[in-house]
């Protein structure tokens, strides 16, 4: 998140003024308001805390874009989520992120860390309106390539070609 936050910092000494709104809470919380107070963005970063179901959906819903700069993820569910509800993604470049958001089709990718990258895929987003909503629509899609009964089939395959190439000749 204080990746985020940073570009939200670089945009506005750019003069491009985006809102941030962050779901969640954990124990870096005090530090990012702290962050948020010495970079004067009170204004432009809302640190909402936690949210439920509802709250969450109502706010990737509403989103022009969902940003996730983590250095890694298990599986980026959170970016298969704003991608369900028609909203691009920009997310680092990582094991776990790039299995979620297809660059340039469904969202973008940006190098873990780099900050000015970051600030720039949300200033080309939230600029280009065309292009926001095109990613927009790849992304649900893309999401709606993902359901129960498609990981069950794939699995079902999966253990089918364990057991044929284990079976002895």
């Amino acid at each position: 998140v204080d990746l985020v936050i940073d570009a939200v910092h670089a945009l506005a000494e750019r003069g491009t003024h985006v809102d941030l709104e962050v779901a969640g809470e954990g124990e870096e919380e005090a530090a990012l308001r702290g962050r948020v107070r010495r970079l004067g963005l009170e204004d432009r970063v809302h640190l909402l805390g936690h949210l439920d179901d509802q709250e969450k959906l109502g706010l990737l819903r509403r989103g022009w874009v969902h940003v996730l700069t983590s250095a890694k993820e298990g599986w980026g569910i959170t970016n298969l989520e704003a991608a369900a509800c028609g909203t691009p993604s920009i997310a680092s470049d990582a094991p776990g992120l790039r299995e979620s958001v297809v660059d340039g089709r469904t969202g973008l990718l940006v190098p873990h860390g780099d900050v000015a990258a970051v600030a720039d895929a949300i200033e080309r987003l939230v600029t280009d309106p065309e292009l926001r909503t095109s990613l927009g629509k790849e992304a649900r899609a893309y999401a709606e390539t993902f359901s129960w009964e498609a990981a069950a089939d794939a699995f079902e395959a999966y253990l089918r070609r364990l057991v044929e190439h284990s079976v002895p000749d």
